[in-house]
């Protein structure tokens, strides 16, 4: 892990790489897959992920007041454990950012995870999963979105997620049961005296019925319902609400074609408080990768959904969220392959209120991808990539452009 507080900008990413560098060394004699095996059964897999990156807006304000190069060290160790049919893993990575020309945009992001699928019985399938994060979001980003320049740091957060997954049905039946359970609490650790109002915990419940079709469809029927619960009353009042969806739809896995997951439903979002609004409407998901050949395919996605406001300078009840992307994935050899995104999202809020008028507001997010990635050697993966960012909005709250290009390199035993 690199420490920003012991070692200098630039040295301790020397001191890293070349740390890594020797160790890699002395392991590839005898491991060759990047595995460390024991004989415990436990199988250890470090990396590390080093970054050099320009970011033209790093507060992301319509002036692009601030511009920087980036470097972050991200290392990670993975740990996996095969018991018959069984198995565990734990990962633990953390990622430093130093801005050479903005300090206070510097961070240090940590997480722990941990997860267990078990299957006692051919028909009996349980995974679970629990996460510890220390995050942060960046200037201009959650909270502070319109008002970056006006933080002195990022804003940070703790935040733990425990998941609970229960399936019912063996690999031959024709129709399985699910049921599944999701804890997620999220807590910031500066800027209290406005992040108190984000502060908030949820927890879901869902189930489900999956049925098999002759062929490589699956029909899936869902159900969840999350009570959200603020810690600390907004100062519009309690934004505590409950989160019902129901969902109808299909997955597929037609072998070496395509495979997706396509689900359409009515989401109803329900606030504590009656003087908020009410969201009663249509929601999707999908998600679809199309290989017209073995070497190059497409990946489409698409959602729609209401969720709960982030910033705090927002007078709204709920923002409907509409995302749309398309991919294109290329190996142009063994060693090299590319990929071109393209993303749109409309951020549509449910009401403005501002000196006792009702406005309507509507964002904009447009995002084109550009990725190219060589693997040399085993051990090593190159990836070059630029990011183009548009974001506006009919208010002209949120208007600003940002280019990211740089040069990632990722390193394994």
């Amino acid at each position: 892990m690199c420490i920003k507080t012991v070692v200098g900008r630039k040295t301790g990413f020397h001191l890293n790489c070349v740390a890594l560098v020797l160790v890699s060394g002395l392991v590839q004699a005898q491991e060759q897959e990047g595995v460390i095996r024991t004989e415990s059964g436990i199988d250890f897999i470090p990396s590390l992920q080093a970054e050099l990156k320009h970011d033209d807006n790093v507060v992301r304000d319509a002036n692009a007041t601030i511009s920087s190069w980036v470097s972050t060290l991200a290392p990670t160790l993975k740990a996996n454990l095969i018991d018959g049919p069984n198995s565990y893993s734990f990962a633990a990575a953390a990622k430093n950012a130093v801005y050479f020309d903005s300090s206070a945009d510097n961070f240090t992001d940590g997480y722990l995870d941990a997860e267990a699928k078990l299957s006692p019985a051919s028909s009996h399938n349980l995974k679970l999963k629990a996460n510890n994060s220390w995050l942060h979001e960046d200037r201009g980003t959650g909270i502070s979105e319109g008002r970056g320049n006006l933080q002195a740091e990022e804003t940070r957060f703790n935040a733990q997620t425990l998941n609970a997954e229960y399936e019912y049905g063996s690999s031959g039946s024709i129709g399985k049961l699910r049921a599944n359970t999701r804890f997620y609490n999220k807590d910031y650790k500066n800027f209290r005296d406005l992040t108190q109002y984000r502060d908030f915990d949820s927890r879901q419940i869902g189930g489900g019925f999956v049925y098999q079709t002759p062929g490589a469809f699956k029909l899936v029927a869902e159900l969840s319902t999350a009570d959200i619960n603020f810690k600390t009353e907004d100062l519009s009042g309690s934004r505590n609400n409950t989160d019902n969806n129901y969902r109808l739809g299909a997955e597929w896995d037609i072998s070496a074609l395509t495979t997706g997951i396509l689900k359409l439903g009515y989401q109803n979002k329900d606030f504590d408080l009656a003087a908020r609004e009410k969201f009663n409407g249509f929601s999707w998901e999908a998600i679809v990768q199309w290989l017209p050949l073995t070497y190059s395919g497409f990946d489409f996605s698409t959602g729609r959904r209401a969720k709960d406001i982030d910033a705090l300078n927002i007078n709204s009840d709920y923002i409907l969220e509409t995302t749309y992307a398309i991919g294109w994935n290329h190996q142009w050899s063994e060693q090299l392959t590319s990929k071109l995104a393209y993303e749109y999202q409309t951020d549509e809020y449910n009401r403005v209120i501002q000196a006792n008028s009702v406005l309507g507001r509507e964002d904009t997010r447009k995002i084109i991808t550009g990725e190219l990635e060589m693997k040399p050697l085993r051990w090593l993966t190159l990836k070059g990539f630029v990011n183009l960012e548009d974001r506006s909005s009919t208010l002209g709250v949120i208007v600003y452009d940002r280019t990211v290009y740089g040069l990632n390199v990722q390193m394994t035993l």
